[in-house]
């Protein structure tokens, strides 16, 4: 009779030159960090054995990034049309639409990004990607998805922006539109049973095009949509375009994120009570020359006030060879250097909820999502993410890229 052979756990040990296990807190030398099974289960002093040794003693070594603000199926072309490039997202091929999207995800992991909360997919496609990369299939990041950003009648996503014949718009409406505090109910609810790890709610930017409107949704919506989400365990990343009445609105309703800004005083306090996060995306603000120095300006107030800062690009308007300009933004508008390193770790992975239990640091526990440079992150902060500059990348204990 022939039994069955046990099958031995291998340990992979990474030596680590320079290690900032925690962005924030500090470096440490010449430590080892041990992995069984994708996981981290110890941190030890100097360089020690294992079955697959990985030589990083050379190398600044820390957590993988988290991007918290992405559309990576599609990219916008800045100097035509929004409306006509959207409509094609509608009824474009799925196919094509992946097909495109994977040296995207590829490229991200090879700079480093090893997670990425990816909110707003007019492609519908997105959440299959999602499921590739988990089973395999193909690489790229971890993926946290919503496919539809939620929107009031008369928002920003309505069929009815997108300059079509009126008997077209059928074929470009987005399944998250909603009117009415039942609607909104039932348009989260179903988006989390298709697939929805986060919700995504977008303000109506009708308000920041006509000084008459204040804000286009109730207050009833708003908690409706909110509210629910927070139901359904899903945490509520909020796309704001300036407008103070939603803002508020929307932060004491509990949003738990804020997209973009610009954030004035009244907002900032009113995070700091409410413990809710800003995704600044400087570097979109930049690019389409909107509020920049105004949202810089929210940025840097609101962390120096205690607002948690997350580390989000709205990568779909640029690609991934710019992602990095946003660690020096950040960096720019006052933050420290080993902060704005935190906004795309320990910031990002604490907003994610549960979902971000086991990312953002190097701990006993966490998943072995591991990257390094060869220069000190913290003294080109603005190297970090970008092509060529990451040298080693591992996720989930295995490795994706080492160019040693």
């Amino acid at each position: 009779m022939l039994l069955a052979q046990p099958t031995w756990a291998v340990t992979i040990v990474i030596h680590a030159g320079h290690l900032i296990a925690e962005p924030g807190k500090g470096e440490t030398s010449n430590q080892s960090i041990v992995i069984v099974n994708g996981k981290i289960i110890a941190i030890e002093d100097g360089f020690i054995a294992g079955d697959t040794v990985i030589d990083l003693s050379k190398d600044w070594v820390m957590p993988g990034l988290i991007d918290m603000h992405t559309h990576v199926s599609g990219l916008e072309k800045l100097d035509q049309p929004v409306a006509g490039q959207i409509a094609l997202f509608y009824i474009g091929r799925p196919a094509e639409a992946v097909l495109n999207t994977l040296p995207r995800a590829k490229a991200l992991l090879m700079n480093g990004f090893t997670t990425i909360r990816n909110v707003g997919d007019p492609s519908l496609t997105t959440y299959a990607l999602r499921d590739a990369i988990n089973q395999g299939i193909v690489p790229g990041p971890r993926m946290f998805v919503t496919e539809v950003q939620i929107s009031v009648a008369g928002g920003d996503f309505d069929a009815s922006n997108w300059d079509v014949r009126s008997d077209v718009e059928p074929f470009v409406t987005n399944r998250g539109n909603c009117s009415g505090t039942v609607e909104c109910i039932k348009v989260v609810r179903e988006e989390v049973r298709r697939g929805a790890d986060v919700v995504k709610f977008r303000e109506a930017g009708l308000g920041a095009e006509d000084p008459r409107v204040k804000m286009v949704e109730s207050p009833e919506e708003i908690r409706a949509i909110i509210d629910t989400a927070h139901q359904l365990d899903r945490k509520v990343a909020v796309h704001v375009n300036g407008s103070p009445e939603f803002l508020y609105a929307v932060i004491e309703a509990g949003a738990d994120t804020i997209e973009h800004g610009p954030l004035n005083d009244t907002a900032i306090a009113l995070m700091k009570k409410h413990g809710t996060a800003n995704t600044p995306t400087l570097l979109a603000a930049k690019m389409i020359d909107y509020r920049f120095k105004e949202e810089s300006d929210g940025a840097g107030k609101a962390y120096r006030a205690g607002v948690p800062i997350i580390f989000g690009t709205d990568l779909g308007i640029m690609g991934p060879e710019r992602s990095h300009e946003e660690f020096g933004l950040l960096a720019a508008a006052g933050i420290p250097p080993a902060q704005v390193l935190r906004t795309a770790t320990v910031n990002a992975a604490a907003a994610l909820g549960p979902l971000g239990e086991g990312l953002g640091s190097i701990a006993p526990g966490k998943i072995a999502d591991v990257i390094a440079m060869p220069v000190d992150p913290l003294l080109h902060i603005d190297e970090v993410g970008a092509p060529g500059k990451v040298v080693f990348v591992m996720k989930d204990g295995k490795v994706f890229k080492d160019e040693h």
